[in-house]
């Protein structure tokens, strides 16, 4: 670090005792604060580029860890004996309640032959569950999508998304799982949409309402603001009339000039 020229010009004005002193003490300090800018560098850390994006990451992961393997064969290597094992023993540990390890049993049947809808139906059920909503959703889309008459798979959909609170999708999908197959459970949760639609959407009819009924309030206002601005202008028209006539009247003094 160089000595500003009006600093050094102020030392050489002093005595050679004192500059020595003076100068002795300006060394030191730059000394230590060239220590302090090294440790600086030292203990910064370095940005990684993967900050800014970790935590999203993390979320990729647990969205990912989430959503069970999905088939991907194309049928020529599909072991259906495996596939009709893993069926049979996931079965069992669903009706037993243990769904954790019937969604590891169905997993394992659905990725060793192509499943069937009903095979990706029981997984959604287990998904569903264990409180995976958005896989057991992604299950039952891929069971329709084999069998659109799935009544199992839009039943597990209807109840997923009434879980969501998205009541509109939940009472198609339920309404579409009754006319198919009718199931008491399945009519309790119907219900229970339907009335929370109704609820929804006289909430929305009653918001509607409301904003009509301000947008009127706001034209009435506006238009007794206009009457009386009219009314205004037309008294002091009337006003300005009355002192213009009364000013010629008061000429009529004048008439007795030769």
């Amino acid at each position: 670090m160089t000595t500003p020229s009006n600093v050094a010009e102020a030392i050489s004005k002093l005595d050679a005792s004192d500059q020595d002193a003076v100068n002795g003490y300006i060394d030191g300090l730059q000394s230590k604060i060239s220590d302090l800018e090294s440790e600086l560098r030292e203990f910064k850390p370095e940005e990684s580029p993967q900050d800014s994006t970790s935590s999203a990451v993390a979320d990729e992961g647990e969205e990912d860890a989430d959503m069970p393997p999905m088939y991907s064969g194309d049928g020529s290597s599909d072991d259906f004996d495996k596939a009709t094992e893993a069926k049979m023993a996931a079965s069992d540990l669903k009706s037993s309640g243990n769904y954790a390890e019937a969604l590891e049993k169905y997993t394992e049947a659905v990725l060793a032959a192509e499943p069937s809808a009903l095979l990706l139906a029981n997984r959604a059920t287990c998904l569903f569950k264990l409180g995976k909503y958005a896989a057991a959703a992604r299950d039952c889309d891929a069971a329709l999508s084999r069998n659109p008459d799935s009544a199992k798979s839009l039943r597990i959909r209807g109840e997923v998304n009434l879980k969501l609170e998205k009541y509109h999708e939940a009472r198609k999908d339920l309404s579409a799982s009754q006319a198919i197959d009718w199931d008491s459970e399945a009519g309790q949760m119907l219900k229970e949409a339907t009335t929370k639609c109704a609820e929804m959407d006289a909430a929305k009819v009653k918001e509607r309402n409301d904003e009509e009924e301000k947008k009127q309030e706001k034209l009435r206002k506006k238009a007794e603001e206009i009457r009386k601005a009219q009314e205004e202008a037309k008294r002091e028209a009337e006003e300005e009339k009355r002192k213009s006539s009364g000013g010629m009247g008061g000429m009529g003094g004048i008439g007795g000039m030769p």
